[in-house]
């Protein structure tokens, strides 16, 4: 009876630690992808208030704007290197706002 005691405890904690071990890993992907997301609500956020300003947008390097408007007209702004996240926002004359990095 002690061994079965001992097995169980010893395989609680091999799974403690792969569980540990799997949180360390996973973690800093999490942050990275919040702080990304974070700063996509930010880029769209500032495209929507230029576009309501009657402006034309201008994210960040790295970043990439796309701006449909409700006739159907698509218009860019900006470079995307690589797209790792993406918000959205809706400008006050209905246009969708992408923006993505």
């Amino acid at each position: 009876m002690r061994v079965d005691a001992a097995l169980v405890a010893l395989a609680a904690a091999a799974a403690s630690l792969l569980l540990l071990s799997l949180y360390a890993r996973f973690k800093p992907a999490y942050a990275g992808a919040y702080d990304c997301y974070r700063q996509a609500l930010e880029v769209a956020a500032e495209a929507r208030a230029r576009l309501d300003a009657g402006l034309t947008p201008s994210p960040p390097q790295g970043w990439q704007v796309l701006v449909i408007y409700p006739n159907g007209t698509a218009l860019q702004y900006g470079s995307l290197v690589r797209e790792r996240c993406r918000a959205y926002e809706v400008a006050g004359d209905g246009a969708l706002i992408v923006a993505r990095g």
